[in-house]
């Protein structure tokens, strides 16, 4: 997705719950959530796009649940939720995503004194003309020309004020046209029964705002000739003017109940992309809570941004989660696997499995996809630590789900090994659990009290090397690392010596 698009959808994000998210930046890219997004995003206006975005980046129960019955009503009706994506879809526009910004600017209202000085200047050129045309005296001329020019910098002056709602508060007004269609449609009216009351108490807001959309749709579409016309209009009554400042008083005053809107909106539009979802899935189920004695149920589960991915099953108990195995075999996808469905299942009620069951209070935290941190001055190792650190102050706080994708692999096996066994026994403490990934098979060993043992394997045949992508019971035994290299055609003396140094080490 194009960064200067993101940064759009994102606004409403980052104005709104950014302070409350569950996810830190370093979980959003492990878990490589932009690409989950767009690849769950079915939404039909910039503001079902804006509040999708924003659940998910939350990263919290997002309510989705509560309304099921309503999403099963889309999936089954599919000419009611043809209907309502007509009418979504009339906040297509990019414009559109300007409307959050008026949820979160604390708007200046126009001062008592400005506004009696426009309401009264707003009739001195009608009046003074009209004298003018009776009396032919040159003063009340003068007078009309003084009132005009002054009439003249006042919306001028005014139009540089609220030039930045020139995109905001046109398709607010859209959006609250919109809503009339929508809300006619009673099915709906069980996200917030109170809505339709919500939209009768802003008719007054509508009416201010319609002169001023009045003006920006015929800058933008209608000939010059029309657009002088109306900037005339405008400058002689300064009906622009007096209308903006009038309505900037209300918007700070009914900020909450445009929120009730785009939220109603927002929801609408997110219940319609799920029942959209669901449809290219070639399965999924509904999230469930663990039963006595498990942590985790998952029945063939998938990452749903693999093609023709692989599932697997895997059930946790009272141990975590050690998973060994080479590259490519399918370790970091698993891991990821797990994370992205704990996520989908809070934020969207729907997880890419069979059956996947796993406590709703549990957070995500991981250290997957670190790297060097050049401009902060922070190594590999140094970002690594920093980032399981937030694991460690986390484990008594509440119940977690820590994903980890061999840690501490910027230093010494030595102290590897030493290292991740002390944190990986820390951090299984609690009710947390820990998936985690790893070349060492020391570790094994070591943490076979606290974890139990996983692995994947590859196969080499005939010179080729092949993934099978299926969760194995127990350690790995493969050692195929040095015929992947054979196969590459390295030299011979290269494989020989290699060999060589493993029976070595075997044998000490």
């Amino acid at each position: 997705m194009e960064e200067s698009k993101l940064s759009l959808i994102s606004f409403y994000y980052d104005m709104s719950n950014k302070s409350r998210s569950l996810l830190s930046d370093n979980e959003f890219e492990d878990l490589d959530l932009n690409e989950f997004f767009s690849a769950v995003d079915f939404t039909s206006s910039c503001v079902g796009q804006q509040y999708l975005y924003s659940i998910l980046r939350h990263g919290g129960l997002s309510g989705i649940d509560k309304y099921e019955t309503l999403i099963n009503e889309l999936t089954r009706n599919k000419i009611l939720r043809k209907k309502l994506v007509d009418i979504l879809a009339k906040l297509k526009n990019t414009d559109a995503y300007n409307i959050a910004s008026l949820l979160s600017e604390n708007i200046p209202n126009p001062s008592s004194h400005k506004l009696l000085l426009l309401s009264i200047c707003r009739f001195l050129p009608f009046l003074f003309a009209g004298i003018t045309l009776l009396t032919h005296g040159l003063v009340w001329l003068i007078l009309f020309i003084i009132t005009f020019i002054s009439n003249l910098i006042l919306h001028y002056a005014s139009k540089k004020n609220i030039y930045q709602y020139y995109f905001s508060i046109p398709q607010l007004v859209r959006l609250l046209k919109q809503m009339d269609s929508l809300v006619k449609e009673r099915q709906i009216l069980f996200i917030n029964e109170e809505i339709v009351q919500t939209l009768d108490e802003l008719k007054i807001l509508r009416k201010r705002l319609k002169v001023f959309n009045m003006g920006i749709r015929l800058e933008s579409d209608l000939a010059i000739l029309a657009y002088l016309i109306s900037e005339l209009r405008s400058i002689f009554f300064l009906t622009e003017a007096y209308t903006i400042n009038k309505a900037l008083c209300l918007l700070n005053g009914k900020r909450k109940k445009i929120s009730d809107i785009f939220c109603f909106w927002g929801i609408l539009d997110t219940l319609c992309s799920i029942s959209f979802l669901r449809e290219q899935l070639p399965y999924y189920c509904l999230p469930s809570e663990v039963i006595k004695g498990e942590r985790l149920h998952a029945v063939e589960v998938y990452h749903p941004l693999i093609p023709n991915a692989v599932s697997n099953s895997i059930v946790v108990q009272t141990k975590s989660v050690l998973i060994t195995g080479s590259n490519m075999s399918g370790k970091t996808s698993f891991i990821r696997t797990i994370g992205i469905n704990l996520l989908s299942g809070k934020v969207l009620h729907t997880c890419f499995a069979r059956d996947f069951a796993i406590s709703s209070k549990v957070n995500i935290l991981s250290a997957i996809h670190l790297t060097d941190d050049l401009l902060g001055g922070k190594s590999y190792f140094l970002s690594e630590v920093d980032a399981i650190k937030r694991m460690i102050d986390s484990v008594s706080a509440a119940s977690s789900l820590f994903l980890l994708d061999e840690p501490f692999k910027g230093t010494n096996t030595k102290e590897r090994v030493a290292i991740s066994k002390a944190v990986l026994s820390a951090l299984a403490k609690e009710n947390n659990i820990v998936f985690v990934s790893t070349h060492d098979i020391e570790l094994s060993r070591l943490l076979e009290s606290d974890y139990d043992l996983y692995h994947f394997t590859e196969s080499v045949r005939d010179g080729r090397l092949t993934f099978d992508y299926k969760l194995k019971a127990g350690v790995t035994s493969e050692r195929n690392a040095i015929k992947i290299l054979e196969i590459c055609h390295y030299p011979d003396d290269i494989i020989r010596d290699a060999y060589d140094i493993v029976d070595q080490l075997e044998y000490k």
